[in-house]
């Protein structure tokens, strides 16, 4: 923690993060008529020192407190990385989740190599003020600083998101800026006495949930964890998560329009990793402790098991045994819940059941995710509307409530 007098400040960057103002942009906000106010820069901090004098503070007084986030001081979900002194969010739903209190508070954000994808294809990320969206943006710049309040002296709840999936690329942390008295202005959210882990495909992440019409093609401004089934059960029950999700993935074959296999998006193969994304291909520690994990996947198998029944069938089989082996070695006494049926696929949920009874799990259970429609709209290429994600997230807090009224 870096501490300046109040009288002269100027934003220290971090090793990544920028700290020259550049030009001032409004921070879109589906949720509120507010607009956030965001500087970028495009330019490398060389000597923090340089730019404001560092001193130490006397109780009470009013300094400018420059705070790198940790998960010392914050409550953090999913999957993420430190590197470089910034904590980067870097799988669906991965957010950081902590209490800011003082006075004009802002947040620095960092671009990871996906600022260099097309357009189309940026991380999305959101910052919320209790519970209220102050930002959504794709991320386009090096760096990003987010205003949280100007002029007012508050405590306040502080969440930043990822919305997008981590084969886009991740969102960093760099640090917040607070005018505070207090020798401790950031300290985490309270955690949450229910883990839950989700695996699954598009549908996990949310993909093409926000866009207007099946016909559209998938960008991240349209794709959003927070409007997927899995954050808004674990919402529902008041739960914290972890995720692990890919679109196109699969277990024995990822997305075929023809039939052949695909083999290269396999969500076994990087199950073990913090994310598939170049930036952070490393192996995930698994430290959390999960009371429950949630399996979506086969969607994207169909084709490729389609083309040969009998032969993919049993190597489906197979393969989704293997990784139910897998998953159980990282949580060995959680209650799996697996499920499929979302974008249809009645053969391969006939399947999940063959496997779970083949390995004589007994904590291991399934149920058929009910088939989309078009009376309740669908995304983009045909993917879950939020009405169907929504009514999957009710179907799957009642299946935890009651693996877990049963595990009692």
């Amino acid at each position: 923690m870096k501490i300046k007098k109040h009288i002269s400040v100027t934003a220290i960057g971090c090793a990544l993060c920028i700290a020259a103002a550049g030009a001032f942009t409004g921070c879109s906000n589906g949720n509120s008529s507010e607009t956030a106010t965001v500087t970028t820069s495009d330019t490398v901090s060389a000597d923090k020192t340089e730019q404001a004098e560092t001193l130490p503070q006397t109780e009470g007084e009013v300094v400018v407190q420059n705070i790198q986030i940790t998960a010392d001081n914050a409550k953090l979900q999913s999957r993420t990385v430190v590197k470089d002194d910034v904590l980067w969010l870097v799988q669906s739903g991965s957010a950081a989740e902590f209490t800011v209190s003082g006075r004009n508070a802002s947040i620095t954000l960092a671009g990871s190599s996906g600022i260099n994808n097309d357009a189309e294809h940026r991380p999305r990320y959101a910052v919320y003020v209790d519970d209220r969206m102050i930002c959504d943006d794709v991320m386009a710049d090096k760096d990003v600083t987010v205003s949280l309040w100007n002029d007012t002296d508050k405590t306040a709840a502080v969440k930043v998101m990822l919305l997008s999936e981590a084969i886009y690329g991740g969102v960093g942390i760099c640090y917040v800026d607070v005018e505070s008295s207090s020798a401790q202005p950031v300290v985490p959210a309270e955690k949450s006495p229910l883990m839950i882990e989700f695996i699954g495909d598009s549908i996990t992440c949310g993909y093409g949930v926000e866009s207007k019409s099946p016909n559209e093609s998938f960008m991240t401004s349209t794709e959003n964890f927070s409007k997927s089934y899995a954050y808004l059960a674990a919402k529902s029950l008041g739960a914290d998560y972890t995720t692990c999700c890919y679109s196109g993935y699969g277990i024995v074959s990822g997305y075929s329009g023809d039939g052949t296999k695909n083999a290269d998006d396999l969500l076994p193969d990087c199950y073990g990793l913090n994310s598939n994304f170049k930036d952070y291909r490393e192996n995930w520690d698994f430290s959390e402790h999960c009371d429950v994990v949630v399996i979506n996947l086969g969607t994207n198998d169909m084709n490729y098991v389609a083309a040969d029944p009998e032969s993919h069938g049993n190597e489906f089989v197979e393969g989704y045994k293997a990784f139910l082996q897998t998953v159980r070695e990282k949580c060995p006494n959680a209650p799996i819940i697996c499920t499929m049926g979302t974008m249809g696929g009645d053969d391969i949920y006939k399947l999940i059941e063959r496997a779970i009874a083949e390995l004589g799990d007994d904590n291991i259970t399934s149920y058929f995710s009910q088939t989309h429609s078009m009376r309740d709209g669908m995304g983009a290429d045909g993917h879950p509307s939020k009405r169907t994600q929504q009514y999957s997230a009710d179907v799957l807090a009642e299946k935890i409530r009651n693996v877990l009224g049963k595990k009692e």
